[in-house]
Parts: C-alpha cells; sequence; structure tokens
C-alpha cells in the first residue's frame, strides 16, 4: 500500500502537466486567423478541432456573421488553410460507420 501512494501522486502530478500543440503551419490562412480570430478566443481552440471542410466553411462563415471582420476573399482562405491543415482523418474504406447517439 505504501509503494501505491507514491505511484497514484505521479499520476496525478502528470494528469496537471499542460500538453504543448504542435506549431501551426505557416500560410495566409495563418496570418488571417491571428489577425481576426483571436479577439473572440484563443487562437489554440482553433487549432483544437477537426472538421470537414464544409463544417470550418460553415463555422468560418458563422464567425463573420456574428461579427468577425473578414471579407469573402479572407474567409475562403481561412477556411482553405483550416481545411488542408486541420481536417477530420479520412475515414478507412468499408469501415462502418460510429454508431448513432454516440
Amino acid at each position: 500500500m505504501a509503494l501505491a501512494l507514491p505511484l497514484m501522486g505521479a499520476g496525478a502530478l502528470a494528469q496537471q502537466v499542460p500538453t504543448t500543440a504542435a506549431t501551426p503551419p505557416p500560410g495566409p490562412g495563418l496570418d488571417l486567423i491571428n489577425e481576426r480570430c483571436g479577439f473572440c478566443h484563443t487562437i489554440g481552440q482553433v487549432f483544437q478541432k477537426r472538421r470537414t471542410e464544409a463544417d470550418w466553411a460553415a463555422t468560418v462563415q458563422g464567425m463573420a456573421d456574428r461579427g468577425a471582420e473578414v471579407s469573402p476573399e479572407e474567409i475562403k482562405t481561412i477556411t482553405a488553410y483550416l481545411a488542408q491543415n486541420y481536417a477530420l482523418s479520412p475515414a478507412t474504406p468499408g469501415a462502418a460507420p460510429a454508431p448513432a447517439g454516440k
């Protein structure tokens, strides 16, 4: 039992250590995200997400609809950058779809 306590303490300590995200790849989309998106939320929030290109387009358009100051051309650039670098992993061909509700 005395041996288990130090191990449990080490596990709790390891859970508290923050993980470092990879540096986003450079590009005009990154520049726009850094300039336009950080007013309402952290940039880290953007890069934690993985979405399809259509979902990124809807998300970026939604931010513009809520007041993000981006032009239609900037929306295209940001969407293309996010779709290229932060897309969902492609599904394995022939894989069964996830059960509904999960």
